[in-house]
């Protein structure tokens, strides 16, 4: 088995789905100049099962396939696939349907025949923005295992907190003693390892727990 560096990002994985074969070549060569590793898919249903072992960090999607268009697939995998970025391509596409995949989640969408450059410039665009998705999804993630180690009480503290509300006001709100508040306050920052309120606030914004 190859090593890999930990501190390397391995290369960002492209699926392509197209039933042309001249086109897959021609974008398997373009995509492997540019250091990208690609699959290469000829129907719907070869993508859905290849979702079963892996999920890519873009995906290149024809609109129209043999077996079902990319707008009938979009909606399966991006519910077997999260949030994976779509580039969809189409050499007779019309207003509705790019609108439609744009609308549906796609992140861009080429007319055939898709100059190399701009290609390029989608995928990489693609790629940046999924794992922007993945990083925002991991700190979430992070957020929310940290605001679980609280009691329920601790948890409304922190949230009170979090709004900018000073000690006295929570102790009226809870109905209970500033110093009681004090304490409540004490624990929540050692739990969440915050060493001021910037770092609750941040947390609260990280899970959605602030009211707009």
């Amino acid at each position: 088995m190859r090593s890999v560096d930990p501190g390397i990002l391995p290369a960002p994985v492209v699926w392509v789905v197209d039933d042309d074969r001249t086109v897959c070549r021609a974008l398997y060569r373009l995509l492997r100049a540019a250091a990208l590793d690609v699959e290469l898919m000829r129907s719907g249903r070869e993508l859905l099962d290849r979702l079963a072992g892996a999920i890519p960090d873009c995906l290149l999607l024809d609109l129209w396939l043999e077996d079902a268009t990319g707008l009938e697939l979009l909606p399966q995998f991006q519910l077997r696939a999260g949030n994976v970025p779509v580039v969809f391509m189409s050499g007779d596409a019309d207003v509705r349907a790019s609108v439609q995949a744009m609308k549906s989640g796609a992140v861009d969408f080429l007319e055939k025949p898709v100059d190399d450059g701009a290609l390029l410039d989608a995928v990489i665009r693609a790629v940046a923005r999924g794992r922007a998705w993945r990083e925002a999804r991991a700190t979430r993630e992070s957020a929310s295992r940290r605001l679980a180690t609280l009691t329920p009480r601790e948890r409304e503290v922190f949230s009170l907190v979090a709004l900018g509300k000073p000690n006295k006001r929570i102790a009226a709100e809870l109905g209970t003693t500033e110093k009681t508040i004090k304490v409540h306050r004490g624990r929540v920052m050692q739990k969440l390892e915050a060493s001021s309120v910037v770092d609750l606030v941040r947390l609260a914004q990280q899970v959605g727990d602030l009211a707009a």
